[in-house]
């Protein structure tokens, strides 16, 4: 299956003296969604918890070969989701997600 979505990566900007925040950058990228794995884990939890490892691999350009450990999310199915972990295999990098991410976006 084809993908087509944003890329969020981290960059750590000094905000004040000693003080460092995670200004997250967007970029559109397009791939294939390599593999397609649902989990519901209900072990101990009324409402059971969504994951996937899902993974993704897109063409890689200069901007994400030099960031691509800086990756903290990328839009799948309307949702953004957290990487797990990434593989670079150029001239693509193969991304992992796994659960529904809830930190900082791009503005």
């Amino acid at each position: 299956m084809r993908y087509s979505g944003k890329i969020g990566y981290a960059e750590s900007v000094e905000t004040a003296p000693g003080v460092w925040e995670d200004v997250i950058t967007e970029r559109d990228y397009i791939g294939d969604v390599i593999q397609s794995t649902e989990t519901l884990a209900t072990a101990s939890s009324i409402l059971p918890e969504y994951r996937t490892t899902t993974s993704v691999s897109v063409l890689s350009d200069g901007v994400l070969k030099q960031n691509y450990s800086d990756v903290r999310y990328l839009s799948y199915l309307g949702e953004l989701w957290t990487v797990t972990s990434a593989i670079n295999k150029w001239p693509r990098i193969e991304f992992y997600i796994g659960e529904v991410y809830n930190g900082p976006t791009a503005n």
